[in-house]
């Protein structure tokens, strides 16, 4: 059986809004975590997200306005119980890219200052999932 594959990218940010389809963030300087789905083809749908799109669809695309991706992370485990692990450890941007999974509050986090290290980071972030989710993926 094939586990579900999920992401998280690292977006270093600065103080701004970022406005998606009829929607105003507020976004303050700092590191964000935005927890995606790979769907079928993880590595096509990461490099799109990352990259600086004209066509925007997703939350995440407009995240680039005002954020610099930094780095990513793929995770053996659904996006919303990503998502889930990471609200119960960092202040999330509510009601951010979670549009099609209504039950979660957001999948957008504040992880972390602008001077912080992106290694410290991703490995308090792979803790957090990990401490949250690894004992129910048997």
């Amino acid at each position: 059986m094939v586990k579900a594959l999920s992401y998280v990218a690292i977006f270093q940010c600065r103080n701004g809004n970022v406005t998606t389809r009829g929607r105003k963030f507020t976004i303050s300087n700092g590191l964000y975590a935005y927890v995606g789905s790979c769907g079928n083809a993880c590595a096509a749908r990461i490099t799109r997200h990352l990259s600086k799109v004209i066509n925007r669809f997703w939350h995440v695309d407009y995240l680039h306005d005002i954020c610099n991706e930094v780095a990513v992370m793929v995770l053996p485990f659904r996006e919303e119980d990503v998502a889930e692990a990471l609200l119960g450890k960092f202040l999330g941007v509510s009601n951010f890219g979670n549009s099609d999974k209504r039950k979660d509050r957001t999948h957008l986090f504040r992880v972390g200052s602008s001077g912080e290290s992106i290694i410290r980071i991703l490995y308090v972030l792979s803790r957090a999932i990990n401490e949250k989710l690894s004992s129910n993926s048997c």
